[in-house]
């Protein structure tokens, strides 16, 4: 039986890779990602079918290009449990220093149930910022939070001021907090798409990264604890765990009764870099329910999509008809720009659709590399960028032909028939005056040769004889 299954398995790949090769599902293209050993087959993830996720709530999106790969229920509302101190650290981490000596006061330990989630912090005790992070990421201990909220704003209240007027600018338009760690209160709360936010801000501090993405953590001797190594309840950065994902960066864990199991995780591939949430996930599925459900979505997201240079600047998008050229009637039309884009794994060129900002044919002369407007460029419906269009090439103009466009024009035609009429008219007066500049002159002519002869008649008349001698 484990043979036929096996059989199967591998002739469904090699089905899927012809099919693939055909064109057939040039969209939605598959690839291998891992082996499942207890199945005996080959898992494959297609962009077209999402995970299916038991959290009520989930949201996938690539950092680079802002691209939402998956959101299931992402603007509801939830409890975030201690997935609020990634907000905590960012604020921490944009307000201090990681060498700032803190020491632990007694009413930062009072501000904590009994149940909470700690590091094993005392009163009395001095940690660097930098220490108190790692209590406050990796066991997820609730005394830190307080402790750096403490050293951060003075109060703990004022620091949560600080992190709601934080989640503002961010863009948050779903979140609350009333504490720095994620004790369970009605009136705490976010959504995965404010969760995405705040975690994809908090991973532009390299020492957030550093931190949160640690499996473990070594915690100096301090005058009330023995040194001691902290561990990660994240999975997915324990390479000793079966979920462990070399491609996750950093995250954070939360539970609570009310809030289920949450996770936030960011996680970087192959020039993909995705941050994603899942929140209240089900208990009944164990304590890894959200981390299993981030495998899942990390797994199809880092498999099934990729970011890259779709188009590339010189890269001809399309052609455009040409009037009146003497070098035929078609001009390519090129790239001014590149565009980087999220899409399915196997996506081309020839899967975009280009839309040009100009309507009907261009006209010669045109010169190669003459902007000729814009170009919309989309896929499967989703605009990826407007970038500038310029002409691949030169097309000269053809006289002949802009001539005869010219007198197509019915306006054109009247305006030379007119000038014909004039230019005829004005040929026809032009004669006429000549003609009678030379009838004039002749006149005068033979006027004066009368007159010239009527003299000498006169002359010869009244002319005084000659004496004889």
């Amino acid at each position: 039986m484990r043979r036929l299954t096996q059989r199967l398995a591998n002739a469904t790949l090699v089905l899927l890779v012809a099919l693939a090769a055909t064109g057939a599902t040039a969209l939605t293209l598959t690839v291998p990602v891992r082996a499942l050993a207890d199945e005996g087959a080959t898992q494959v993830y297609s962009a077209a079918q999402a995970p299916e996720l038991s959290a009520q709530a989930a949201f996938l999106y690539d950092r680079t290009t802002g691209t939402v790969l998956l959101d299931k229920n992402a603007g509801e509302r939830h409890y975030p449990a201690s997935m609020t101190k990634v907000m905590t650290a960012l604020v921490a981490l944009e307000h201090a220093n990681l060498t700032d000596e803190v020491t632990v006061e007694q009413a930062d330990l009072d501000m904590i149930t009994a149940d909470s989630s700690n590091a094993g912090l005392r009163a009395g005790e001095t940690l660097m910022v930098e220490n108190l992070l790692a209590c406050l990421l990796l066991p997820s201990g609730n005394e830190s939070a307080y402790v750096l909220a403490r050293h951060v704003a003075g109060d703990y209240q004022a620091f949560v001021d600080m992190m709601n007027s934080r989640a503002a600018e961010l863009g948050c338009t779903g979140t609350h907090f009333v504490n720095p760690c994620g004790l369970h209160d009605d009136d705490h709360y976010t959504t995965a798409h404010d969760m995405a936010l705040i975690l994809s801000e908090a991973e532009k501090s390299a020492d957030f990264v550093r931190i949160s993405g640690s499996a473990t953590w070594d915690l100096p001797e301090t005058s009330m604890n023995p040194a001691r190594t902290l561990k990660n309840t994240d999975l997915l950065v324990n390479p000793e765990s079966n979920l462990y994902m070399d491609a996750v960066t950093c995250g954070k864990t939360g539970y609570t009764g009310d809030a289920g199991r949450c996770l936030a995780a960011g996680a970087s591939k192959d020039g993909l870099d995705v941050v994603g949430v899942v929140m209240a996930a089900p208990e009944s599925e164990g304590s890894t329910a959200a981390i299993s459900n981030m495998h899942d979505l990390l797994s199809w997201g880092l498999s099934a999509w990729q970011t890259t240079s779709i188009v590339n600047a010189g890269d001809v998008l399309g052609t455009s008809a040409v009037r009146l050229s003497k070098d035929g009637e078609k001009l390519n039309v090129s790239a001014a720009d590149a565009i980087t884009a999220t899409l399915p794994v196997g996506t081309t060129e020839d899967d975009l659709d280009v839309a040009f900002s100009w309507q009907g044919p261009l006209t010669a002369p045109v010169e190669a590399g003459q902007p000729l407007g814009t170009a919309a460029v989309s896929f499967q419906g989703r605009e990826l960028a407007t970038i500038g269009a310029v002409a691949a090439f030169g097309m000269r103009l053809s006289i002949p032909a802009f001539v005869m466009d010219w007198l197509s024009d019915p306006i054109h035609m009247v305006i030379v028939v007119v000038a014909l009429v004039a230019l005829f008219v004005l040929v026809g007066l032009l004669a006429s005056r000549g003609s009678r500049r030379r009838q004039r002159d002749l006149r005068r002519e033979h006027d004066r040769r009368r007159a010239q002869a009527a003299g000498r008649r006169v002359g010869a008349h009244y002319a005084t004889p000659r004496k004889k001698r």
